[in-house]
């Protein structure tokens, strides 16, 4: 009788195993789509333009360019490998996987509960800054290569006046076509939860249009030099801070360095 006991038992352990394997081949990582509110669009118009003294175009919301946006993120899917939780590198795969990461600005962050664009921004501006350096480049092929600089490059792009994003919170669930665990791209249904107690990595993503040009000037040296001189933070600032300074202010500024000059050669005159 043994024999016969330890031949059942190998069995059921191949059944359980082919089982277990069918289940985790049916989970993919996805997206899980959160819409972004008005603050979101005031912090993107900060970062091009807040307390600069040279402007570049202003970006409205879009709702074709949100659609569109949705629907790349809601589709985005890999599979699931060793059953592996959610990670940063998850979202990575899934934007490299859905084109998002070449065509979008975007910005990997732990999801809190209302996200804080300004900050996401701020943080997502200073590693941009980081590649680009203290001196406008001569050439921009390696800003382009750089993720960080690429994306900044993107959302800084001068021409832009349209823009549409979206938050993509990184989950595991069900594959489509899978209705063990639901197959609705994007809803609670088909995901797994990591926990309450894990952070839940997830993406800004922002589409332009007029979209930039890779490898191109995102904008001029003018530009740059209030850009990188600028220290007031995004979340510091208000919409009155997008005002493009006047001629007044510029003659205001200028009038003390006129007033030296002319004391100065007024005391050259005496002493000569």
């Amino acid at each position: 009788m043994a024999p016969l006991y330890k031949t059942a038992t190998a069995i059921c352990l191949v059944a359980l195993s082919g089982i277990r394997s069918a289940a985790v081949a049916s989970e993919v990582y996805k997206f899980e789509e959160v819409q972004v509110d008005d603050a979101a669009y005031l912090a993107a118009n900060l970062t091009r333009n807040g307390k600069l003294p040279v402007h570049i175009e202003e970006v409205t919301k879009d709702e074709g360019l949100v659609s569109s946006l949705q629907e790349k993120v809601k589709k985005a899917q890999t599979p699931v490998v060793q059953e592996r939780e959610v990670t940063k590198e998850s979202c990575e795969k899934l934007m490299v996987a859905s084109n998002l990461k070449d065509t979008t600005f975007h910005y990997t962050f732990e999801y809190k509960d209302p996200p804080n664009y300004s900050e996401l921004l701020q943080e997502a501006l200073k590693a941009g800054l980081e590649v680009f350096g203290n001196k406008y480049p001569s050439e921009w092929t390696s800003i382009w290569t750089a993720d960080a600089g690429a994306s900044l490059a993107y959302l800084l792009w001068s021409k832009s006046t349209k823009i549409g994003c979206v938050i993509g919170k990184c989950t595991k669930g069900a594959a489509p076509d899978d209705g063990v665990l639901g197959s609705k791209e994007g809803g609670a249904e088909g995901r797994v939860s990591t926990g309450e107690a894990s952070a839940v990595p997830a993406v800004l993503f922002c589409q332009l249009d007029p979209a930039p040009t890779k490898n191109q000037a995102p904008f001029d040296e003018e530009y740059f030099t209030g850009l990188i001189a600028r220290t007031a933070r995004l979340e510091d600032m208000t919409t009155d801070d997008l005002k493009a300074p006047t001629n007044d202010d510029t003659a205001a500024a200028a009038l003390p360095t006129i007033m030296f000059a002319g004391l100065a050669a007024m005391i050259a005159a005496v002493y000569a």
